[in-house]
Order: structure tokens, then C-alpha cells, then sequence
């Protein structure tokens, strides 16, 4: 039987398929760090997000209540007093004499 292939082919063969895999690997392995670290920014990005979300949830839950709004009126505005009574408006509309449809109605009739 004859040899086809002598061990120097062989050898040079397994050589450059050891070169490609280890270039694919090198390759490979920076692009897995560099996702790594995409990751590990994208976390710290995320984790102060959701601090800052739990932070405006609760002051949110703050702005909802009576007593923020009091002081809020009394410290920041000026508007009532500590024993002023409260009166709070559901439907603000009801203040004006006009809606604004009746009062775009007023204005044309004003024009012609």
C-alpha cells in the first residue's frame, strides 16, 4: 500500500487548522469579554434606574396625600393658613361662567 500523504502535509495541515481555531478563539474570547462588560454597565445602568424609579414612587406616594398638599400650599404658595378650611375643586370647569366650546362660540359671534 502507498503512502498518499507524507507527515510533513499532515503536520502542516493540522498547523494551519490549529492557527485558524486559535485565531476563532482569540476572537471569540474578546468579543464574550467585551459583551461581559456591556452586560456589567447595562446592570449598573438598570440597578440606578430602578433606584431612581423607587424613589419617585415613593415621592409620588408622598405628593398624593392630604398633608403634603397642605404644607405644600401653605410653605410653597402662601395659598391657605393652618386652620384656613379646604375646599378642593373635582370639576375646576364649574369656576368659569363659560366652557371653552361656548366661549369659542361668544368670540365668533363677537368677530362678525
Amino acid at each position: 500500500m502507498q503512502n498518499t500523504m507524507n507527515y510533513r502535509s499532515f503536520l502542516w495541515i493540522i498547523g494551519a487548522m490549529a492557527a485558524v481555531f486559535l485565531i476563532l478563539f482569540l476572537i471569540l474570547s474578546g468579543q464574550a469579554t467585551e459583551k461581559r462588560q456591556q452586560e456589567t454597565a447595562l446592570n449598573v445602568t438598570l440597578n440606578r434606574l430602578e433606584e431612581a424609579n423607587k424613589e419617585m414612587e415613593n415621592r409620588l406616594k408622598l405628593v398624593e396625600t392630604e398633608d403634603y398638599v397642605v404644607t405644600s400650599a401653605m410653605n410653597n404658595y402662601a395659598f391657605i393658613n393652618r386652620n384656613d378650611l379646604r375646599f378642593q375643586f373635582t370639576n375646576p370647569e364649574a369656576l368659569y361662567a363659560y366652557t371653552e366650546d361656548e366661549l369659542k362660540i361668544l368670540m365668533d359671534e363677537m368677530s362678525d
